[in-house]
């Protein structure tokens, strides 16, 4: 299964006024990630799944790659993906939707840069920035490796192999 893991884009501060699981993209956000969809879209089709976090600022960036990549289904909301989600959880989501060819998730850091390592094998996390997509060859969860990197798109730029960190 090809394993698209998206952060989503830039949003507002929590505040005061603004509880955490209400902050919505900035203008910045929203056309940062509409750039990185933008170049995801000249290289793939549609994923035939797309989950998001039920978080405000994760449904509103997979709404965006829902439509650029001109995605027919229903972007599913998902509690697996909320804030403290694991591998694990990635595993079920995928098996509950009948183990598509593509997946796309939508989530937050810290979660998503230790599932990402995680699924490469790595002892620590691999940070994703905001509005980050990275694309990945999952093979089996019982693999040490259950997974191998193909490529990242991070503030508009693609990389063959992993940024270094920073």
């Amino acid at each position: 299964m090809k394993l698209y893991l998206i952060r989503h884009g830039e949003a507002v501060e929590r505040g005061e006024t603004v509880r955490e699981e209400d902050r919505w993209l900035t203008a910045v956000g929203r056309d940062g990630f509409r750039a990185n969809a933008r170049r995801l879209a000249k290289k793939v089709v549609a994923p035939e799944v797309i989950v998001t976090s039920p978080l405000v600022r994760a449904v509103q960036t997979a709404d965006i790659l829902a439509e650029v990549l001109g995605f027919s289904g229903e972007v599913t909301v998902s509690q697996e993906l909320a804030p403290g989600f694991s591998s694990e959880g990635l595993f079920r989501l995928a098996g509950v939707r009948g183990s598509p060819r593509s997946l796309a998730v939508v989530g937050h850091e810290p979660d998503l840069g230790e599932v990402f390592g995680r699924l490469l094998g790595r002892d620590g996390a691999l940070p994703l920035k905001k509005g980050a997509i990275v694309a990945l060859r999952l093979d089996s969860a019982e693999s040490g490796t259950p997974a191998r990197f193909l490529w990242m798109i991070q503030r508009g730029k693609k990389f063959r192999e992993l940024p270094e960190p920073g």
